[in-house]
């Protein structure tokens, strides 16, 4: 096999992995940052009622004010805005050919796996303790387990091969499943009684 022949497949997955990562770092930032705002919007006005806020159980309100949207001290969208920046800078590095090397990946991926262990407690707490969505979370908790597929396969390079990206790609469509079942478990009652 020829260097242009293996160059092609090289090419190509970093062109993925940083349309995946630009994506999903712009969205994350987004929800981020409108989190961060209504959350100064709270601090500063107490009856503020953020847009995100549609009813009982769609409630970005109740979510933010709960001790576990400041798992940390401060309010989790900060961590939001500083992780799904780096996302950012690596989609825009890989979509412009530079070749990171595997240790950058690596701490990609156990930094979203962090996140996401973060999120796991986000969403059990969001389902069983307070009972309430927020819509710009949800957006977060669909797009980590991209995050962390596109790093995981980045960091595995060439290990990365099709059958472990359809794991990957499995894994994340198994997530979706499970948490949509989860919501729908949670507030079958509530949203049955709407119709």
């Amino acid at each position: 096999m020829s260097t242009i022949e293996t160059a092609a497949p090289a090419t190509e997955n970093r062109r993925t992995t940083g349309i995946l990562l630009l994506v999903t770092g712009v969205l994350g930032l987004l929800a981020s940052a409108m989190l961060t705002i209504d959350k100064i919007k709270l601090l500063e006005d107490p009856n503020f009622v953020p847009g995100c806020s549609l009813d009982p159980t769609i409630s970005c309100g109740s979510v933010m004010q709960s001790w576990q949207g400041s798992v940390f001290g401060f309010p989790n969208p900060l961590i939001g805005i500083a992780s799904f920046s780096v996302v950012i800078v690596a989609g825009v590095l890989a979509l412009g050919g530079v070749d990171l090397p595997r240790w950058f990946w690596t701490g990609l991926a156990i930094g979203a796996a962090a996140g996401i262990a973060l999120v796991i407690f986000l969403i059990y707490s969001s389902l069983f303790v307070i009972h309430a969505l927020c819509l710009w979370c949800m957006l977060v908790w669909t797009i980590m387990p991209i995050v962390l597929a596109t790093a995981v396969a980045a960091a595995l390079g060439p290990k990365a091969t099709q059958p472990v990206k359809q794991g990957l790609a499995a894994l994340v469509l198994l997530w979706y499943i499970v948490v949509l079942a989860l919501i729908g478990v949670q507030f079958w009652d509530y949203w049955s009684s709407k119709f």
